[in-house]
Order: C-alpha cells, then sequence, then structure tokens
C-alpha cells in the first residue's frame, strides 16, 4: 500500500520530550512529517540538511534559548516560518518574538495543534502567493515577465547579500548569462 503524501514538514524543538512526542503524533496521524530536535544545537544540524514548511520553537531550553536562535536565524536570512512556544511566556516574550519575526506564539500545552498548525500553513501560502501576484496580468508578457524577474532577483541578491554565484545557483544559470540578464532589467549589483 503506498503512503499518503506528505502535506508538510515541521521540525519540532523542544526539550520536553513527552510534548515532542505528542505533538509529533497528533501531526503524523494526518500526513505532516515532523522531526524532532531537543535543543538549539541539534536543531542548527538539522536545519543545514533539510527543508521546513514550519518550525515550532519551544522558547526556554538548555543551552541556547529559543529566543536567541529566532534572532540568529533571522539575522542569517532564515526563511523558514516560526512558531515560538511557551507553558510560561510573559507578554514581553511574545511582543520580543513577533518583532525578532516568529509568525505566532502560541501556549504550551498546545491542545488543538491541528487546526493551529493548518491555519499557519495555510496564511503562509497565501502570502506566498500574493508576493508573486503584485503583477499586472493584463501586460503584455515579456513586461510582466520581466517585472516579475527583477523582483526575483532583488529579492535572492539580498537575500543571499550580493553573491552572485549563489544566485546564479538558485535560478539555475550560469553566471555571465545572470550577469547579462541583470544588467537587462537595470538591476545594480553593487
Amino acid at each position: 500500500m503506498d503512503n499518503p503524501p506528505v502535506i508538510g514538514k515541521i521540525l519540532i524543538i523542544d526539550d520536553e520530550r513527552i510534548n515532542a512526542e505528542t505533538m509529533k503524533d497528533t501531526l503524523e496521524d494526518v500526513n505532516y512529517q515532523v522531526e524532532l530536535a531537543e535543543d538549539a544545537a541539534q536543531a542548527k544540524v538539522i536545519i543545514k540538511e533539510k527543508v521546513f514548511d514550519l518550525v515550532m520553537m519551544d522558547v526556554w531550553m538548555p543551552g541556547q534559548d529559543g529566543m536567541s536562535l529566532l534572532e540568529e536565524w533571522v539575522l542569517e536570512g532564515f526563511s523558514t516560518p516560526v512558531v515560538m512556544m511557551s507553558g510560561h511566556a510573559e507578554h514581553q516574550d511574545v511582543v520580543k518574538a513577533i518583532k525578532l519575526g516568529a509568525i505566532d506564539f502560541l501556549k504550551k500545552p498546545l491542545h488543538d495543534i491541528l487546526p493551529l498548525v493548518r491555519k499557519l500553513l495555510s496564511e503562509q501560502a497565501i502570502n506566498v502567493e500574493q508576493k508573486v501576484s503584485g503583477i499586472d496580468f493584463d501586460l503584455p508578457l515579456k513586461i510582466a515577465r520581466n517585472i516579475f524577474e527583477k523582483q526575483y532577483f532583488n529579492h535572492h541578491l539580498e537575500e543571499n547579500h550580493n553573491n552572485i554565484a549563489k544566485v546564479a545557483e538558485l535560478a539555475g544559470l550560469e553566471r555571465t548569462t545572470l550577469y547579462r540578464k541583470l544588467k537587462d532589467l537595470g538591476i545594480d549589483k553593487k
């Protein structure tokens, strides 16, 4: 019998093993693929090797806490949505997490995790669609494509600190082709 398709990949970073296992079981029952990390160090190793649709991270962990890991990832240009979790968060923790870039802050124990995860992932999908849909589809294709390509390359140049080799690799282009395209689009490579 074939396995049903995975509907989302989630990393849960939580040193409370029972809590993490419960969340994992609940999510895997409906075909999310879930990976667990017990602390920031383990999470960093996993993140280097795999791509996730969502990261759910505890605030208080041994070693590096969740807030400082979130801040570190944001400074590195980490783009996966992160949800912070805590059983005893103060209002200032919630505000700090959101300001740092977390998309939500959940109070543990999480009782209705499935609706929460579905909502968060569907909101992310809508956000991705809206980022691309800022183009007037009544324009001729060449003009619309140039607008999209300019946004695409500006985004990747910014995300990768103007590293042309990295952007060329992401775009699947030779470097010389990318340089020519950037020049044609009027993009300053700095």
